[in-house]
């Protein structure tokens, strides 16, 4: 009987993983060819980054391009084929990253229709923006940092906030969430704090290492500007591109809503407090008619829509 459940277990386990493959490709695919310039991450932007000319911010987001130099040089192919690649090596961990985080509180099942969930919506994030490197980077590694404090796995959680921090200014969000997401109390304050200086010093070391390149950041009179729908001669989605982010969180807040009583503590701030600051924050300094600048909101809403739909584990772990 245990070998016919650890047989069955591990057949499982192939056909996700054979079943994540496959939407990672279908992703990426879809990246690659929905976008305008889909060479200028691999062919301008990354080589800047890298010489260390591409201007402020991108000239702070290291990691991916640096990841995608390696991969380059660890395969030896061509600059097309190593983005190709590194984009659906990208993506496949980002799925692999919300099964994770899934399983915290379902089995195998909800686990999947959770991570089908979030590729379905992903696309939303694709529009009216050339591929930046650290797009899908992010939603690997934000959906990671989310896993490790729904686990409880701190030190892991101290080790994913680098990576974060070396991706995008956003990960400071999985700071106020670790604050937020545990029993507010001298222990929970000192390592908030720890983290949070963590998180500063490698904010500022890029600066001081990189050369401290100021920019304007206030985008909030533009924002405003694309809320209105763009001129009716346009494209009729990209009239409303900027609309999309609530095309992608409404029903994700209204599962959190509906399931509010059922939701661990760490949904329910990410849901109620860190989502909201995040929109605000974007909404100032970030340009909405990129909806990729939203993919952060993933993790943080899309969780809610797998416990209105499914009933966790009677025993699950880290409520």
């Amino acid at each position: 009987m245990i070998r016919r459940l650890i047989a069955a277990a591990d057949r499982q386990s192939v056909l996700i993983l054979l079943l994540y493959a496959t939407v990672a490709t279908a992703i990426g695919h879809v990246d690659y060819h929905v976008r305008a310039n889909p060479e200028r991450g691999f062919a301008e932007y990354t080589p800047g980054v890298v010489a260390g000319t591409e201007p402020a911010p991108g000239r702070y987001r290291v990691l991916a391009p640096y990841a995608y130099e390696g991969l380059a040089a660890l395969t030896g192919f061509d600059r097309r084929s190593t983005w190709v690649l590194f984009r659906w090596l990208t993506i496949f961990a980002a799925l692999g990253a919300t099964h994770w985080y899934l399983s915290t509180w379902f089995d195998r099942g909800p686990s999947v229709a959770g991570v089908l969930l979030t590729t379905a919506l992903l696309p939303l994030t694709f529009t009216n923006s050339w591929a930046h490197p650290d797009h899908l980077m992010e939603l690997f590694l934000f959906t990671w940092g989310t896993a490790c404090i729904a686990r409880g796995a701190t030190a892991l959680f101290a080790a994913v906030l680098v990576a974060n921090a070396l991706n995008r200014e956003t990960s400071a969000f999985l700071v106020v969430l670790f604050w937020m997401a545990g029993p507010f109390d001298r222990r929970r304050l000192r390592l908030t704090v720890g983290l949070g200086l963590l998180w500063l010093s490698i904010h500022a070391g890029l600066r001081l290492t990189l050369g401290v390149e100021t920019y304007d950041p206030w985008q909030w009179r533009r924002n405003l500007e694309f809320l209105a729908l763009l001129p009716a001669n346009w494209d009729p989605y990209y009239r409303a591109y900027a609309w999309f982010v609530v095309v992608l969180a409404l029903p994700l807040i209204a599962a959190a809503a509906s399931t509010w009583p059922t939701l661990p503590r760490v949904l329910r701030m990410s849901t109620a407090v860190v989502a909201p600051a995040f929109t605000v924050v974007a909404l100032l300094f970030s340009s909405i008619i990129e909806t990729r600048i939203f993919t952060p909101l993933l993790p943080l809403l899309a969780p809610a829509m797998v416990f209105a739909l499914f009933a966790p584990r009677a025993a699950a772990a880290h409520p």
